[in-house]
């Protein structure tokens, strides 16, 4: 056997998948083992230079066929996890080959970033990228755009009780932004970010209400800003709002991560 055995980690959730795995179809099997060794080699337990067994012990630890096995490789070599070569075997790859980009990963990666350390990188790149995109989108948003984007703002003030929507809103705005600036790659990649980074306050505390209401007047400085057609101003108050939003944020991290712990 080459897995260690963990508890209450992430790869918890794989091990319960495997079970009952006679019920699947045949074409699901393999993001099965796929869940599984991703979080064995993002989560550490295979290290960079490790060899996984071969095919035949992979079909033995499994209980799949040699065809969802080898799908299942293919897929791990995709996201850049590892190496499959003909006559060496399979490789675990470092962390820099790993495309952290892909819901897999960044999913996985995510619940092992203790230090945040992945989530101050996302944020960092998010604060780019919008900011530029905001540039771009500045003489293109139609009076209509606008009108959806003052809407958008108007909403969230009015949804200080019900956070899910106070963030559907929010997103709401910034999906207005990046749209209207053309960039369909600078969207994906952000749409990305916003799916598996998102880091949410708290509702119960004042702090939590007040920091509600700084993004409100965030957000329409950024709408101001937009409608005065000063894309400059505009990119520089969304990366400014990206940087606060996340501070605030992560201040409050380490305390739900040690609440959570205690239950």
């Amino acid at each position: 056997m080459f897995r260690v055995e963990k508890t209450a980690s992430p790869t918890d959730h794989a091990l319960l998948t495997r079970q009952g795995k006679g019920s699947r179809r045949p074409g699901r099997l393999a993001s099965v083992i796929v869940e599984e060794l991703a979080n064995e080699i993002i989560g550490g337990t295979l290290a960079a230079g490790d060899v996984l067994p071969t095919e035949p012990a992979l079909c033995e630890e499994f209980g799949f066929s040699r065809t969802v096995i080898r799908e299942a490789l293919k897929l791990l070599e995709e996201r850049g996890l590892v190496r499959v070569e003909q006559g060496r075997g399979t490789t675990v790859q470092p962390r820099d080959a790993w495309n952290l980009l892909d819901p897999v990963v960044l999913r996985i990666a995510l619940a092992y970033d203790d230090d945040l350390s992945l989530l101050d990188n996302l944020i960092a790149v998010r604060r780019v990228m919008e900011r530029e995109m905001a540039r771009a989108a500045t003489p293109r948003l139609t009076p209509a755009e606008l009108a959806a984007l003052a809407d958008s703002v108007d909403r969230m003030e009015a949804a200080f009780d019900d956070y899910d929507h106070f963030r559907a809103c929010d997103n709401e705005f910034h999906a207005i932004v990046m749209k209207a600036s053309g960039n369909e790659v600078g969207l994906t990649i952000v749409r990305a970010i916003h799916r598996h980074g998102g880091v949410t306050p708290p509702l119960s505390s004042g702090a939590s209400r007040a920091a509600l209401a700084r993004t409100v007047a965030a957000h329409r400085a950024i709408h101001d800003a937009l409608a005065e057609r000063d894309g400059e101003l505009a990119g520089e108050l969304i990366s400014e709002h990206i940087a606060s939003a996340w501070a605030e944020r992560k201040k409050r991290r380490p305390a739900r991560r040690a609440a959570t712990a205690a239950r």
